[in-house]
Parts: C-alpha cells; structure tokens; sequence
C-alpha cells in the first residue's frame, strides 16, 4: 500500500471508495474514510443542473465535509463543456463546497438516461468532447485560491465487443487529467459479467509516459482481488464500489492485506446493526428523517446481508419510516 499524489493533492493509501448513487453520501463517506479508505467522490451530479437551476436543488449529493472525510472530491457528469465551466464558477463561489480537493468527471456511467445525453460512458464514443471537458474545468479552476486537480472516471468502452479505450485514455491525458479510473466493464454489461483487466491494462499502457495515477475499478471484494488487480492491470490503487455497499470495513481489510498485517477482525452482527444506524444517523443531520429513511432503505439491505433472519429484517426495515422504528426492528 502506499500514498498517491494526484495533480498535487497526497491521498494516504491507495483504495479509495468508487461514487455510486444512492450510497456515497457525505455521512457514509466519512466513516469510509474512518475505516481506511483513502478518499471517496460524491455521487454524480449534472453539472447542467447545477449551471441552470443553482447548487441548492443538488446539495443533497454535492455536500462536502472536509473535516470528517480528508481529501474531498465532488464528482460531475455531463456533456457539454460550458455547462462544466458554469458548474465549476457556482461550487467556487459557494463558501463549502469551494473547500473541495477535487473534481472527478463521470465519463462511465451506463445509465439510459444519462447515456442519451451524450454524458457518462457515451463519452468514450467521442474523445475530442471529452478532452475538450477536461481542459474546460482545468481552466474554470485556474483561478482558484488553490490547485484543484481533475480527474476523469470511465470504463474499458462503450460497445459489447470493446476491449479497451486507449484513444480515450490518451485524450483526457492530453488535455490535462491529474488521475484516470477504469472500470473494467462496458457499457452493456452494466454491472454483470467480470472484469476485464486485460482491457484496463490496456488503458494504463496508453497513458504510460503521461506521470499520472492510474487507479482499476471491477469485482475488488477482499485483500486479494485487489492485490491481484493491481499486479495485472499495473494500476497504482483500486476503487472500490459494490463489495463496499453497507461494508465500510472492506477498507480496513484491504488496506491490511495490501501492507502486509493481519486482517482484523469482522465486524460482529451487533457492530453491523450500529453502523447501520450511524449512518441513517448521519443522514439525517441533512434532511427530514422519513425523508432519509427512504433514501436509505436501498442500503439498509446491505448492512444485514448473511445474519441470522437477513430476508425477514430486509422487509421490515424497508417498511421502517423512523430512526426508533428501525432500531426497534434491529433489536437495539
């Protein structure tokens, strides 16, 4: 394990937790970062959102809290460079989030609707759009009070025969990206099959002689899929995504295995059921409590999975509409 520089700003360690809606809210990024991970984005937001209808209606996604979770990193999707540029001039202004360390551009995500407006992996179909993205927010940060780096996010390609996207890869470099991420998976596949590391080896090849980070992204569930991640694709870090979904102490785990200590212990069910709550605790620090209720009941599963009675606590607790209700259900 060791510490990566990304265009100036040092991450201790290099295993980070991937963005994912519905899960990289700013509570649980801090308790991500309290159990090892290195740093942790934000969940995407439209930057053409935040260009026409201000930063309030995204601040739920976009809030920021340096001082629980270190390095910050506030991740945007979009595809048209002003709307960037726009974007990026508004989260300067604002007296939080222009604390941010970091800006990561979503250049993968596989969703529909996000997909047929040019944005996230529609990108990889047009690396002059997407280099064009990056030298768009490297320049609305140039007069920033400090450097922040830019860093692109994406995936091996866009159809189902791609095996990898060195053009791409090539392209944002080019233009200025500080770190590249690849999830070994494309487009179609969404979030099924496997990883492909070869088609990531691939894109850490293309960039070779650029003095980047280059961080692998696929199927890291343990020490040992990371580990064997990073020797095969030659990636300086891992992020990690699904496998850390109501699992914080993967971070932990990882982090061991990587240095060389013992694994610690796993978290008993009692911790699980604890952690749930400071999470849902956290959450609501931010919104009405039915409000963070609900958003949460897709993560709730999660914290539960493989303990005694899992199926019948999941039902129950998605139908939880209160912090007590949950507690009560967890027996806490």
């Amino acid at each position: 394990m060791k510490s990566v520089t990304i265009g100036g700003v040092t991450i201790k360690g290099n295993v980070a937790l991937s963005p994912m809606a519905g899960v990289s809210h700013v509570a649980y990024r801090g308790i991500c970062r309290e159990k090892g991970a290195s740093y942790a984005p934000t969940e995407l937001v439209s930057a053409r959102s935040i260009r026409y209808n201000g930063l309030e209606k995204s601040m739920q996604y976009l809030r920021i809290d340096p001082e629980t979770e270190g390095v910050t990193a506030i991740q945007l999707f979009g595809s048209e460079p002003d709307d960037f540029t726009a974007a990026i001039d508004k989260i300067m202004e604002h007296p939080l989030l222009s604390k941010v360390d970091i800006i990561d551009i979503n250049m993968g995500c596989p969703v529909p609707k996000v997909v047929k407006t040019g944005a996230g992996s529609a990108l990889m179909n047009d690396p002059e759009t997407a280099a064009s993205i990056v030298r768009a927010c490297k320049a609305a940060l140039e007069g920033a009070p400090r450097h922040i780096p830019v860093t692109v996010k994406t995936r091996i390609g866009f159809d189902p025969g791609d095996s990898g996207r060195p053009d791409l890869a090539r392209a944002v470099a080019d233009a200025g990206c500080d770190m590249l991420c690849v999830h070994g998976r494309t487009r179609p596949q969404m979030y099924t099959g496997s990883c492909d590391r070869k088609a990531i080896a691939l894109m850490k090849e293309a960039i070779r002689g650029y003095d980047i980070p280059f961080f692998a992204n696929g199927d890291v569930t343990d020490g040992p899929s990371a580990a064997s991640l990073i020797g095969e694709t030659g990636a300086d870090g891992v992020m990690i995504g699904r496998a850390a979904r109501g699992n914080p102490w993967i971070f932990e785990e990882v982090s061991a295995f990587l240095e060389g200590r013992p694994a610690p212990n796993p978290p008993s069910e009692r911790e699980r059921k604890e952690m749930l709550i400071r999470e849902l605790k956290g959450r609501c620090l931010y919104c009405e409590e039915e409000f963070a209720v609900r958003e949460f009941r897709s993560v709730m599963p999660f914290y539960v999975k493989g303990i005694r009675g899992a199926a019948q606590l999941k039902v129950r607790l998605c139908s939880a509409l209160t912090v007590n209700e949950i507690k009560e259900i967890l027996e806490l």
